[in-house]
């Protein structure tokens, strides 16, 4: 579980005023829930997500995870997010020298797991996107859709109790995208991770298990997926798509 409580972030811009990117904004990803962070560009959303992955400490609220409130030490931070923080990035790049089988693996080696118990992992994390064929390939020889997958393993392979993704589907073919927004879903309830997705796209939003509107700064509403028709949901936007 994944909570954010009274989020305020400003950026204070040279000989400017203080622009408010969050103002007091609150929610709850639960064990094994895909929720989306939708809304238009400038929004808040990168400044959430930044907050929640505790990649970003200057901020007012609080952030709780798995039960623990999240200090703003960097120390902190760090651990935390290591153990118990999966990222889908799509600006974070695979270990270039590394085959798709030792990009999945890092992080368990860095949470000093088992040889044995490590490859075990990463093999069927491998099966169940569909990578076995690819395992021994470079980053490099990869399709950007490869690369998304391998993204999403490595970001599962530690079995997180929080995944965040920002933008995790964008510049993919819609079939690729249904495809690996399914398999973060599926991979999520399987290790019962909460899922927060950032995105503009409505399609991807409305296959979530729940919506949460973010516009100025401000959530509108959340929003279930049983409450919202997938073709009326540009109607249901404050800003509209």
């Amino acid at each position: 579980m994944i909570e954010f409580q009274r989020i305020h972030k400003n950026y204070h811009l040279s000989g400017q005023k203080a622009h408010e990117a969050l103002k007091g904004v609150h929610g709850i990803i639960h064990r094994g829930e895909t929720v989306a962070l939708l809304g238009p560009s400038g929004s808040g959303k990168s400044s959430l997500l930044n907050i929640c992955s505790l990649l970003d400490n200057s901020y007012k609220g609080r952030v709780i995870i798995d039960g623990e409130a999240i200090t703003k030490t960097p120390e902190f931070s760090i651990d935390i997010r290591r153990e118990k923080i999966g990222l889908i990035y799509p600006g974070f790049s695979l270990v270039a020298a590394y085959t798709v089988f030792e990009n999945i693996e890092f992080p368990l080696i860095l949470n000093h797991v088992p040889d044995k118990i490590r490859r075990a992992r990463v093999s069927d994390m491998i099966l169940k996107l569909n990578l076995k064929k690819y395992e021994g390939f470079k980053p490099d020889q990869l399709t950007v859709e490869l690369k998304r997958r391998v993204l999403v393993a490595r970001a599962f392979i530690n079995k997180p109790v929080a995944i965040i993704a920002d933008e995790p589907v964008a510049d993919l073919d819609t079939r690729d995208a249904v495809s690996l927004t399914e398999a973060i879903k599926r991979i999520g309830k399987e290790t019962g991770s909460s899922v927060l997705i950032a995105t503009c796209d409505s399609d991807l939003a409305v296959s979530c298990d729940r919506i949460i509107h973010l516009h100025d700064g401000n959530i509108v509403e959340h929003v279930p997926l049983a409450s919202i028709q997938r073709s009326k949901v540009s109607e249901a936007l404050p800003w509209g798509i």
